[in-house]
């Protein structure tokens, strides 16, 4: 097959007298093993990192030096094949919202150790801004191993070893993929998502008592540090502090964490220098875990963005296991993320009521499914509008969106006009 679809491209390349890099798309009947032109771009293909690692070529370099009118590097018989590649796309999307594309600062970006097996090529870094004007393309991640399940398990690893907080990102969907049985063992054709949604779109499962003393140590650590730093000048100062420091006594401080539609409390208790114990019970006061003399170190971050730091390193000793992960903390949505070691759990901290209330939407509204661009409003107040009905139009990486009318009623308010900016949620 892989000679007959070489040959099928060349012949397809020689019709149109073309040369140059380019790179022809068939596509294959799984059942009939039989291919089909689907057309021929006259580029490299974002994938092309994929021949790259198992040629051990640099096709950018041949692309420019076909254009300069030199011969190539090598023959088509000197050209060997070794091992297996994957390319997995980084995406700021959300697949659980229908992959739609997202929009944001960068709070924070780790990705795995680069090596003769692991490629991240990106043009982003921690702080940048991942606009509704371009593709949502974060990075492409390639691997490579002796075959296929070796390939694989370097995926796996180093997906585990990505992180990014800030936005929406389809990691965790890769990690599943990569993970199943039937991606594992090729059994891949176009209709693989929807025949796998179970298995790719589980229940989101509850976190584990050491996220929730991981999230609710870093946060005690980072706010008292914080609170001691900004009242007096960037100078620690002892009546700043809010580390529950008492005199004859220890003190003691209380988080409360949600994630998804739970709620968790920590109790974080000062037993000696630098130590504590805490306990975590859930919303109805249960108690799920309890963990005694521990001795965090906490390291921030460099290169917080607009404040002190985005978060730390925390290392400690939660009864019998060792726990070394990134804490990142986003102002923007109020939300404490914990990678633990290939685990990732996000909380938020929940904020005061009146908040909330100030920025909850009123029934009957309309609000944006991503952050987008205004291009067209197709009502104004006042407007009588039938169930679904085109209220306006978004743009978001090169893409539309038709927002429609939820049900039949009368515009009361038009918050946006075109060439408008919106944020995910906000009520159009």
């Amino acid at each position: 097959v892989r000679r007959l679809l070489g040959e099928k491209a060349v012949a397809a390349a020689k019709a149109v007298k073309y040369e140059g890099a380019g790179t022809v798309e068939f596509i294959m009947d799984d059942e009939t093993q039989q291919f089909y032109f689907m057309e021929m771009n006259t580029r490299l293909q974002v994938e092309h990192p994929v021949t790259e690692m198992i040629t051990n070529t640099d096709l950018v370099q041949w692309q420019l030096e076909v254009a300069a009118g030199n011969r190539l590097p090598k023959l088509q018989n000197e050209i060997v094949c070794t091992g297996h590649a994957f390319e997995a796309r980084i995406y700021a999307e959300n697949p659980e919202n229908g992959f739609l594309p997202d929009t944001g600062r960068l709070v924070h970006l780790a990705t795995p150790q680069p090596s003769s097996d692991v490629r991240v090529e990106t043009g982003v870094q921690t702080g940048d801004v991942i606009s509704v004007y371009y593709d949502p393309m974060i990075a492409k991640l390639v691997v490579r191993g002796e075959d296929r399940q070796a390939a694989l398990r370097v995926l796996r690893k180093a997906l585990a070893e990505y992180e990014i907080v800030g936005l929406h990102t389809n990691i965790g969907f890769l990690r599943r993929l990569a993970e199943s049985p039937d991606f594992i063992a090729a059994k891949v054709e176009t209709g693989f998502i929807n025949k796998h949604l179970d298995e790719l779109f589980p229940p989101v499962a509850q976190p584990s008592a050491e996220s929730i003393v991981q999230a609710a140590l870093a946060h005690v650590i980072d706010s008292s540090t914080k609170a001691a730093l900004s009242t007096h000048g960037g100078l620690a100062s002892p009546w700043a502090a809010i580390d529950s420091f008492r005199l004859n006594a220890f003190g003691s401080q209380t988080t409360t964490l949600a994630y998804g539609d739970h709620q968790y409390t920590a109790k974080v208790r000062v037993v000696g220098n630098g130590m504590y114990s805490v306990c975590v019970t859930s919303e109805s006061g249960d108690k799920i875990a309890e963990f005694h003399n521990v001795q965090p170190l906490w390291e921030p971050l460099p290169g917080g963005v607009g404040s002190t730091s985005a978060g730390g390193h925390l290392r400690a000793l939660l009864n019998d296991r060792l726990c070394a992960s990134n804490v990142v903390f986003n102002d923007k949505d109020s939300s404490i993320t914990v990678f633990d070691q290939g685990r990732v759990a996000v909380f938020k901290v929940p904020v005061p009521q009146y908040f909330d209330d100030a920025g909850a939407a009123s029934p009957g509204s309309v609000t944006a499914p991503m952050s987008c661009k205004i291009v067209q409003v197709m009502v104004e107040p006042g407007t009588e509008v039938e169930q679904n009905a085109p209220l306006v139009v978004l743009e978001a990486m090169k893409m539309e969106h038709v927002i429609k009318a939820p049900k039949a009623g009368k515009i009361a308010s038009v918050y946006y006009k075109v060439g408008d900016l919106v944020e995910e949620g906000k009520n159009l």
